[in-house]
């Protein structure tokens, strides 16, 4: 298994698409910020009048988790995944390393080792904002909040951090189990994406189309994975779940056990077919 994995790790990080669909990350906030800050500056703003409340600047530092689990930062998951996992098809390398290495440790070594240089980029990224941020503030002498502290910016990414990983978990076992299906990532990616925007929108329109199939409607808003993405971070972040009334008067509101349990149970299922159909798959 390490041997697999530090396979992995050497092929991955110099790949292009971890320099352009990971390390983007990073490099996408240095940019911007150190872009922003000049402008800013030039224009010679004033310094706030008011130091910000303390719970909204330690949201505002952590603000950067939103884009992972944000549509975008989930179609980007996607998207790498797919490569990670179909290139290996389209390279027709896996018959050179299959014979040599037991099936389970190739999968789960592009899992973790996609997953590792993922979060990896994403903490870069958000220590990155949290520096130009206060960068900016000590040029333009913005005051700060009483009663920072190293331990509570800490949470506050330990929280973000924490409400991305269902939704990037399961971005990425969609697009590895459509990759290991379709062996082409063209495909992959396209499947991810279709899943993820469908995801999207049938959270966003359930309470619409209860109208005409109140029952089907319902039983699929509390099955399917979207609802609960949505209530695990609003737990997470805010210590309560989200509520969603239907109009024939029905409330859906779970708590985090249930909406864990649900979206465990889909990234499990869809890594376990990944691994099932891997084993079993003609690579000749």
């Amino acid at each position: 298994m390490l041997n697999a994995f530090s396979a992995e790790a050497l092929k991955l990080r110099r790949h292009r698409a971890t320099w352009f669909l990971v390390w983007i990350f990073p490099i996408g906030a240095l940019i911007l910020y150190s872009v922003a800050i000049i402008v800013q500056l030039s224009r010679g703003l004033p310094p706030s009048p008011v130091a910000p409340e303390l719970e909204s600047w330690l949201a505002s530092a952590a603000n950067f988790w939103g884009l992972p689990r944000s549509g975008f930062g989930r179609i980007i998951v996607t998207a790498y995944v797919g490569i990670v996992f179909a290139g290996e098809y389209a390279w027709n390398t896996w018959k050179l390393i299959v014979p040599h290495r037991s099936r389970p440790s190739l999968i789960a070594a592009k899992f973790a080792v996609s997953l590792l240089l993922l979060y990896a980029a994403f903490i870069a990224a958000a220590l990155l904002v949290n520096l130009l941020g206060w960068l900016n503030d000590m040029a333009r002498g913005n005051p700060l909040p009483e009663g920072i502290t190293p331990g509570a910016i800490a949470m506050a990414h330990l929280q973000g951090l924490a409400a991305s990983l269902p939704g990037v978990l399961l971005s990425a076992a969609i697009a590895a189990l459509a990759a290991i299906l379709t062996r082409t990532t063209a495909a992959a990616i396209v499947i991810g994406i279709i899943v993820i925007t469908l995801e999207q929108l049938f959270t966003a329109f359930a309470p619409a189309l209860s109208l005409y199939l109140p029952g089907a409607v319902e039983a699929l808003f509390n099955a399917l994975p979207g609802y609960h993405l949505g209530n695990l971070t609003g737990w997470i972040l805010d210590g309560s779940g989200r509520v969603v009334p239907f109009p024939n008067g029905a409330t859906i509101g779970w708590g985090w056990q249930g909406s864990l349990a649900v979206v465990g149970a889909w990234i499990t299922g869809l890594t376990a077919l990944s691994f099932w159909r891997f084993g079993r798959q003609d690579i000749n």
